[in-house]
């Protein structure tokens, strides 16, 4: 188990995707702090209830946070003992946008780090096994073009591997609840 800090040099463009017409909500920015309603039908969120709970925690109208992307999928992984890897990501952002520093979005990578290290050792410790999940934090440059300004956004990747896809749903899951945990304890919210 290990959590890396990085930095990316890509910029992520906000929105992106193209306009879709038809209603489809695949492969275009919708901004879920305006439309949370919309978090279920989204097609990352559809049959995963931890994908919707982080959304509804990230976008929830108390919080500071909104989403900018996220997906997961399963793979298979290269290693015989771990032939099923589940990989997610989640990009996030300041809800108010002149916030969206590189200072604050490290403050933010480097709180969530530790938090999510204490949440996922004790979890460890609880389960008496290592966890087989890898997690980055990435800060990345981002452009948001409706408000014409550079920014940095936050992209979370979770990445569990295992034998069965169950089980590493389940290694998965623990690393999806230490996120919302540690999402909580930066900014405390009324519920």
């Amino acid at each position: 188990m290990g959590i890396v800090l990085s930095e990316g040099s890509t910029h992520f463009h906000v929105p992106y995707g193209p306009a879709i017409n038809d209603g489809s909500l695949d492969a275009r920015f919708i901004d879920l702090k305006v439309h949370p309603e919309l978090i279920p039908v989204l097609p990352p969120c559809v049959g995963w209830p931890e994908t919707q709970e982080l959304l509804a925690q990230i976008n929830a109208p108390c919080s500071p946070f909104m989403t900018l992307a996220t997906d997961q999928s399963y793979t298979n992984g290269s290693e015989l003992k771990k032939p099923v890897i589940l990989a997610s990501f989640v990009t996030l952002c300041f809800s108010e946008i002149s916030h969206n520093t590189k200072g604050f979005l490290s403050d933010l990578a480097i709180s969530l780090q530790q938090q999510m290290d204490e949440i996922l050792q004790e979890a460890s410790r609880m389960l008496d096994q290592t966890l087989d999940l890898e997690i980055i934090l990435e800060i990345q440059p981002t452009l948001f073009h409706h408000h014409h300004i550079e920014g940095w956004s936050l992209t979370i990747m979770i990445i569990a591997s295992g034998k069965e896809p169950h089980e590493v749903r389940g290694t998965w899951g623990y690393g999806v609840d230490a996120l919302i945990d540690s999402i909580k304890a930066y900014s405390p919210q009324e519920t």
